[in-house]
């Protein structure tokens, strides 16, 4: 194709096109807080069941912090509050490595959710010397057991609630069980555009109890079978 016969208007979209590729990128990364991650924490994946994952979890220090509002408003205010405390903006006036995802769970009140994001192994100590009483704190997270979905595009409320339903759905006859409120884990800034990027669902979980997850004709013939081996057979010697 030649580019003689393009007009001035062509010319001048081919122009603003290439402008937009160079702006697009710089507005994904809208906070440091992701952009500055480059490694994540210590996950062990234990069994897949369709797309979803069974992840083990370690225990870490997390820096938390409750934000109110709309779920993406909310999210927005937590990240730029833990950005700043992580670049400093603390008690010890010291830098803190972070690791991804970064993790939003509803709050115990309505309308508020819990932010949080993990503490480089290296940047503990200093973590707790800077700890305090303020809007982000320094807190423990225990080892846990979660089921993670990872969805295209942006993490409406819609989109998480169907990720929420396909774990349950996926986990229903394994021997796993929800043990807790549904999870947001970013592992980078949400895409301005909704056909790029992704983001994770997860769940807790823990084991079910065996017999849950027995089939209903298979636990019709229990009591059968259990009869058969209490009852001695014809010749055979009792036991004293």
């Amino acid at each position: 194709m030649s580019l003689a016969g393009l007009s001035p208007r062509s010319g001048f979209a081919s122009g603003l096109l290439a402008r937009l590729r160079g702006l697009l990128p710089r507005s994904f990364n809208t906070t440091p807080l992701l952009a500055g991650c480059s490694e994540s924490v210590e996950e062990a994946i234990i069994a897949r069941h369709g797309t979803v994952e069974i992840r083990q979890t370690v225990t870490g220090w997390w820096l938390e912090t409750c934000v109110k509002g709309e779920p993406d408003r909310a999210r927005e205010t937590a990240m730029r509050r833990l950005a700043h405390y992580a670049q400093g903006k603390n008690s010890c006036h010291g830098r803190l490595g972070t690791l991804r995802p970064f993790v939003q769970t509803a709050a115990e009140r309505p309308g508020r959710w819990r932010v949080r994001i993990a503490v480089a192994a290296s940047d503990v100590d200093l973590a707790l010397t800077s700890a305090r009483n303020g809007k982000v704190r320094v807190r423990i997270a225990e080892a846990t057991t979660l089921a993670v979905i990872r969805v295209p595009g942006r993490p409406t409320l819609l989109a998480m609630k169907h990720a929420e339903t396909a774990i349950r759905h996926a986990v229903a006859v394994t021997r796993w069980e929800a043990a807790g409120s549904a999870m947001l884990r970013l592992h980078a800034a949400p895409m301005v555009l909704q056909f790029l990027g992704s983001f994770e669902v997860a769940v807790p979980m823990a084991p079910r109890d065996p017999a849950a997850v027995t089939p209903d004709w298979m636990r019709a013939l229990l009591p059968e079978r259990q009869a058969m081996q209490e009852t001695p057979t014809a010749g055979a010697p009792r036991l004293h």
